[in-house]
């Protein structure tokens, strides 16, 4: 059964765990907005195809921003085990270090394990092979693995009679394989913080609080540490029951 004292507990531990990590920094401060759309179209129960797309420092920077899109294909395995794949590709357009294109590939074991009731946990296992094309710098390209953990509540009640909403806390590490790569920022580690909505079995959105370390061009550059704010939208254009 759903316990909302356990929640508050949980929420008051991450919003500690960032305090102190954020006090005990001595990085640059930088605050973005992200948002994004995730499709997700199933033609047999266990297959779908879908993606994301999305925008980054539209709103938050006028020194840069991003656009992407990430078509993936999907396998679930067991109720336990899933698997994707697909490829991105990353537009950022930069007035101080000049734009960006990258071309990623990536393979993904998605592991839904376990579920204690009032919460599930999920753990995500990325490789991506990225490939980088630069305005001002030399071309280059590297291995990248990514490892991330999720808490996620079961549907509550916040508005009206419906236990529709439910609460996330993530956190995902950075880890390059093999050599480094020239990156114009480079990803070390998040921390994430979100409440859900499901507004229909078709239709959710999140929205995030994100903490997140980077550093600037290479392992010599000055650190970041970045708060930004995340609207995710989820739509399934076919459910998996659907014929």
């Amino acid at each position: 059964m759903f316990n909302f004292a356990k929640v508050k507990c949980l929420i008051l531990i991450v919003i500690i765990s960032f305090a102190i990590e954020a006090h005990a920094q001595n990085d640059a401060v930088d605050f973005q907005t992200w948002t994004d759309v995730t499709f997700a179209y199933f033609f047999k129960p266990k297959l779908s195809v879908g993606g994301d797309v999305g925008l980054r420092g539209i709103v938050s920077s006028k020194d840069w921003n991003l656009f992407y899109i990430r078509p993936t294909i999907n396998y679930t395995v067991s109720p336990v085990i899933k698997i994707s794949g697909g490829v991105g590709s990353f537009n950022t357009f930069n007035n101080t270090l000049g734009n960006a294109y990258e071309i990623r590939l990536f393979q993904d074991a998605h592991i839904s394990w376990p579920d204690i009731g009032w919460v599930d946990f999920y753990h995500r296992i990325r490789f991506e092979e990225r490939f980088f094309f630069y305005e001002k710098l030399e071309n280059d390209s590297n291995i990248r693995g990514r490892y991330l953990f999720r808490a996620r509540t079961i549907d509550f009640k916040l508005l009206g009679e419906k236990k529709s909403f439910y609460l996330k806390g993530m956190w995902e590490v950075f880890v390059p394989i093999g050599k480094s790569a020239t990156e114009l920022f480079v990803n070390n580690q998040r921390y994430y913080a979100a409440i859900g909505h499901r507004s229909s079995d078709r239709l959710r959105f999140e929205l995030f609080y994100i903490w997140q370390q980077s550093r600037e061009l290479s392992d010599d550059g000055f650190q970041t540490s970045e708060h930004i704010i995340r609207l995710r939208f989820f739509y399934t254009l076919k459910l998996p029951d659907q014929e």
